[in-house]
């Protein structure tokens, strides 16, 4: 696997200056993941943001190599005490350089410092890669979730305020 560049740099998106970007990646998101999300439904969310992922009860982490956008990922509440991981999104240049893997555990050091006990997640059944990764990042299927629609898995990761591990 490639290594992380080491001008990463994972930032918290900044309200409204970084409001078009978020956009834009969110759109870039649902364009690859063929996100069975209604174009109304994209629109309307892209219209309120940071909506549901203002702070205190969201969170949006963009990811730049040097000065260019590669990746997002973003939190939002569920229900109290636990958050939803969703957008998360590599550029496909960017890929298999650990970016994603930054990003989820920024998201979860987020969400612990923000009080939440779990995250939960809605990944595809044959995303492989992507399964691998919240693995090893934690999250293990999640049998009490109805996922939201056919082909899709549940997945939950306890939270604590223990931080990150390296």
């Amino acid at each position: 696997m490639r290594e992380v560049p080491q001008r990463l740099a994972i930032g918290e998106a900044r309200w409204p200056e970084d409001r078009a970007l978020v956009e834009r990646l969110f759109h870039d998101y649902v364009a690859w993941s063929g996100d069975a999300s209604s174009p109304e439904t994209m629109e309307r969310e892209a219209s309120r943001l940071p909506g549901r992922y203002a702070r205190p009860h969201g969170c949006v982490l963009i990811a730049h190599a040097g000065p260019d956008p590669v990746g997002v990922a973003a939190y939002r509440r569920r229900r109290s005490g636990v958050c939803e991981l969703t957008r998360l999104f590599v550029r496909p240049a960017f890929r298999g350089l650990r970016i994603a893997e930054e990003l989820v555990a920024g998201l979860v050091d987020a969400a612990s410092d923000a009080g939440y006990h779990a995250m939960v997640l809605e990944v595809g059944e044959s995303m492989t890669i992507a399964r691998e990764l919240y693995a090893l990042s934690g999250f293990v299927p999640d049998r009490s979730g109805a996922p939201s629609r056919p082909g899709l898995v549940v997945l939950r990761r306890v939270l604590g305020r223990t931080g990150r591990s390296g």
